[in-house]
């Protein structure tokens, strides 16, 4: 006969091994949901990436709405959509199974066809090269062509002044591809700086409406802005060096970067852009300058200042040479394009591609109209990463990744 103590001893083994038992059972279960779910996800993911590549290739059709497809017929499904963020085009694809979702966004641009190094307008007046000026590439240039000038404090002194074919130029710039996008202010979207926790980052996802974010002064300081967010003011913004920027635009009529500075930046202004020495802005970024007649504008790089994307001045035909200007200082570098509808003050350097009405040079003694001093452009050296020309006619259909956002 067995004793109480025993039959306890008994039950109690029992419950423990069958809480044992219970407990390998749900692990088992739970590991195998784990590894549905990683498995699904890890599918998610890469019909995602095929999904972008598929995309890639349907951009001019997405530009007329979103597109949905089963790309591999599994049930899972994923649409397509692209809008616009400044000056580039971003490319949205959004991964679906049962409610399981995945989205993806990324910085497009078209693979460049052949472009020329410069495109100065024909206005009857010669391109004239002094100090150690250079053109490497083909440019197309006015009907009375370019040679060595002559300025009060020096004359040309390169071997060579141009390597490349010499093309005509008509009495206008080439049409721009498309304006800068500034996403529209709603009163759902639109906060204060100062709403904001200081010391915060500050981060929009692309799959989101933009943030907007107004200014009540006129300095910004020790702020980090990130992702899908358009800073605004009324007055002029002084943006100090401590800041951190990624991939937002900055919309107000005049911008001031202080010298150090250094982000992925879209500038949009009406009157002024100045990038103090030693700013860098990296690629993919802009500097759009969009100003109104009879009205000074100016974009101006300092020494050792560079912009990795797009320098834009548009709407001041008609005004005199040295009232609207683009400024490329000594050292300073542009890589990628710049478009001036008024006059290119050039003594740095661009690789890449520049279109411009004029040049305009000013010394002590005289100013001087289409002469470059010691600036130099060339085509050969823009680094084949980068994608999207300001200029209709010189991206082909093939479109790739600038950046992942």
């Amino acid at each position: 006969m067995l004793k109480a103590g025993s039959l306890y001893y008994a039950i109690m083994v029992c419950v423990l091994v069958g809480i044992c038992c219970s407990t390998l059972l749900l692990m088992s279960h739970y590991s195998n949901l784990f590894a549905i779910n990683m498995e699904t996800r890890t599918e998610l993911l890469q019909n995602n990436r095929s999904a972008m590549n598929y995309y890639l290739a349907k951009v001019e059709s997405l530009k007329n709405g979103p597109q949905e497809l089963d790309l591999f017929e599994n049930g899972i499904v994923s649409n397509g959509s692209v809008s616009q963020w400044g000056l580039y085009p971003i490319l949205h694809v959004k991964t679906a199974f049962k409610k399981d979702t995945l989205s993806k966004s990324a910085i497009i641009g078209q693979k460049l066809s052949q472009k020329p190094a410069l495109y100065l307008v024909d206005n009857d007046k010669p391109l004239q090269m002094v100090g150690k000026a250079k053109i490497i590439g083909d440019a197309q240039l006015p009907k009375k062509g370019i040679k060595r000038g002559y300025i009060t404090t020096q004359s040309f002194s390169s071997f060579t002044f141009m390597e490349g074919t010499k093309l005509r130029s008509t009495n206008k710039l080439p049409i721009l591809k498309e304006t800068f996008f500034l996403p529209e202010q709603r009163n759902d979207t639109l906060h204060f700086l100062n709403d904001f926790e200081k010391g915060k980052v500050i981060y929009r996802e692309f799959e989101e409406e933009p943030l907007h974010v107004q200014l009540t002064e006129n300095v910004i300081n020790n702020c980090e802005l990130v992702g899908n967010i358009v800073l605004h003011s009324q007055d002029s913004i002084f943006i100090k060096k401590n800041n951190r920027f990624e991939d937002i635009i900055v919309d107000a009529p005049v911008i001031v970067f202080e010298k150090g500075f250094e982000g992925t930046v879209q500038a949009i202004a009406s009157q002024k852009i100045i990038l103090q020495e030693d700013v860098i802005l990296g690629y993919p970024s802009s500097v759009y300058l969009k100003g109104k007649a009879l009205e000074d504008t100016k974009i101006s790089l300092a020494e050792k200042s560079q912009v990795l994307g797009k320098i834009v001045m548009t709407g001041v035909l008609g005004n005199n040479a040295g009232s609207n200007l683009v400024q490329i200082d000594k050292n300073a570098q542009v890589v990628g394009e710049v478009y001036c509808e008024g006059s290119t003050v050039f003594n740095g350097s661009i690789a890449g591609s520049l279109y411009t009405d004029n040049f305009y040079l000013k010394t002590k003694a005289s100013s001087y109209e289409n002469y470059i001093e010691d600036g130099i452009i060339d085509n050969k050296t823009l680094p084949d990463i980068f994608l999207g020309s300001i200029i209709k006619e010189n991206d082909n259909k093939a479109y790739g990744i600038i950046k992942t956002l």
